[in-house]
């Protein structure tokens, strides 16, 4: 592809990557590297801030990984990135994935596939809703015992099936306390399996939130994953 147009589908799908302007007390971070050899990837992130009809100020947000890697995955993610911004402000927050299943499931490409891990955030109370489509298990950091552990499973990728299975797990944010979202570029390794993948990136995520603030966390992770040939991506959501 032309190097120009892979720069312009870049810096669009880097616009949609932008999370809106948070109440004091709250702070959104991540860091994201594209495959080995490519400047570009498919990774990305949506996010929305409205309020609920009950008059609730939430946060809306989904990690995207999507089939791929590098350049040839980033058109697919700046379509994707668009038509998910749209579900955000249309659709109700547990009818998003789905949406976005029959969104991948019309289109002519076979390899329409992506894993996703949204999260809903009532920004008042701290109150949460993650729900995760064959994405890696996010992790919960709780501030007060300074311990990480794994927020819920995994699921069923979207673009396969009608009716994906969507692992669903709720809890509250407290002041000090943050979840974690990577894609499994972080934890998968040619040479061992997911698992063991995750269980390194809970001993150094841990290791890193006991010698700088939450908010440094994406960066710091990266920093000890080499480039390989899957994208990377990790976001934390804070609450100070």
């Amino acid at each position: 592809m032309d190097e120009a147009f892979l720069s312009g589908l870049r810096d669009l799908l880097q616009e949609q990557c932008r999370v809106p302007e948070l109440p004091r007390g709250w702070r959104c971070t991540s860091a994201m590297l594209a495959a080995h050899g490519f400047a570009y990837g498919g990774d990305f992130f949506v996010a929305d801030r409205r309020l609920s009809d009950d008059g609730r100020d939430r946060l809306e947000m989904v990690l995207v990984d999507v089939c791929g890697k590098g350049a040839t995955a980033l058109p697919d993610a700046v379509q994707l990135a668009g038509a998910l911004r749209g579900l955000l402000t249309a659709v109700p927050e547990a009818q998003v994935l789905a949406a976005t299943n029959t969104y991948l499931l019309r289109l002519p490409s076979d390899e329409s596939i992506a894993t996703a891990v949204q999260v809903s955030v009532d920004l008042s109370s701290g109150r949460y809703t993650v729900r995760s489509a064959g994405h890696p298990p996010v992790l919960r950091w709780t501030g007060t015992d300074c311990e990480l552990a794994l927020d819920n499973a995994r699921g069923t990728a979207l673009g396969v099936v009608e009716d994906p299975e969507l692992d669903i797990s709720e809890g509250i944010l407290l002041p000090g306390d943050a979840l974690v979202f990577y894609t499994d570029g972080v934890v998968e390794r040619p040479d061992s399996d997911i698992d063991t993948g995750i269980s390194w990136l809970l001993y150094a995520a841990r290791r890193a939130l006991t010698t700088a603030p939450v908010a440094d966390l994406p960066a710091r992770i990266l920093e000890q994953v080499a480039r390989g040939d899957d994208d990377r991506a990790v976001l934390v959501l804070t609450r100070e």
